[in-house]
């Protein structure tokens, strides 16, 4: 039986139960996992649900609902690596956005992601603290509101100007956790809708338009258009190659290969 292994973590279920939907986060978000087939796949939070054959890309980043206060101020050099929040909305258990990164508006010398190494419990309404894994080496000012991003917390692919980061392997409920393949053969891919382009075998896959009436969440197409510059960033940054081919508007799955996306 094949089984898969998560460097750090041990053995992992067999390839049947890779396709986890989970509301606790069993491993470092953005781990990588590899099958016997050489097929790779890696662990990532679903902002919204994602379902089977879904192409998805990384969560644009979001105000977290905090204000930020580290006894007044912190500065370039406080030689400090732990900020404290004063209130937030929601109560989260420790550590629930160990490995995001805060960051502030992009300004001049601001912007930086600063990796969250570790954080106490947060009450609704309460204050806590969070430790970075380096010594903070910008300014933050007393009650600024920052962001809080993963790479890998993820949504279904919906513009033509998206990044595809993975195919989802089976349903992830909003704001669980599971596994999308990023490399190998992948059996489902979603494609089309009512005016997709021709699916075209050993060719790439890019999203459609922005999603409507007319396309899929999260459906790819084919009928690449070289002149078109939408397009030309669409074969950069795809990575799913068609294995056959589907007729235009119309919406199915594909099998597929993806290129590896390590």
């Amino acid at each position: 039986m094949s089984t898969l292994q998560a460097s750090g973590f041990g053995e992992i279920p067999p390839l049947g139960g890779i396709a986890r939907d989970d509301a606790n986060r069993k491993y470092e978000l953005g781990t990588v996992i590899s099958d016997t087939l050489g097929n790779s796949y890696r662990y990532v939070k679903a902002s919204t649900a994602l379902a089977i054959g879904m192409a998805v890309t990384s969560v644009a980043k979001g105000a977290w609902d905090t204000t930020i206060v580290v006894d007044g101020t912190v500065n370039a050099t406080s030689a400090t690596n732990k900020l404290h929040v004063d209130t937030v909305t929601t109560a989260a258990d420790a550590n629930t956005y160990r490995g995001y990164f805060i960051s502030q508006a992009a300004a001049a010398a601001k912007g930086k992601g600063n990796r969250l190494a570790y954080h106490d419990y947060v009450a609704a309404s309460g204050e806590f603290d969070i430790f970075f894994e380096d010594q903070i080496d910008e300014a933050f000012a007393d009650g600024e509101v920052l962001y809080a991003y993963h790479p890998y917390v993820v949504e279904p692919v919906n513009a033509a100007t998206e990044i595809v980061m993975g195919i989802a392997i089976g349903t992830i409920t909003a704001d669980q956790h599971g596994f999308i393949q990023i490399g190998g053969h992948c059996p489902a891919v979603l494609v089309g809708g009512t005016t997709s382009l021709a699916v075209v075998a050993n060719e790439p896959l890019f999203p459609g338009a922005t999603v409507a009436t007319d396309m899929l969440a999260g459906a790819l197409m084919g009928g690449l258009a070289a002149t078109s510059d939408t397009a030309v960033f669409s074969m950069a940054a795809t990575p799913v190659i068609s294995l056959q081919a589907v007729g235009a508007n119309t919406a199915g799955y594909v099998e597929a290969f993806i290129q590896g996306l390590v």
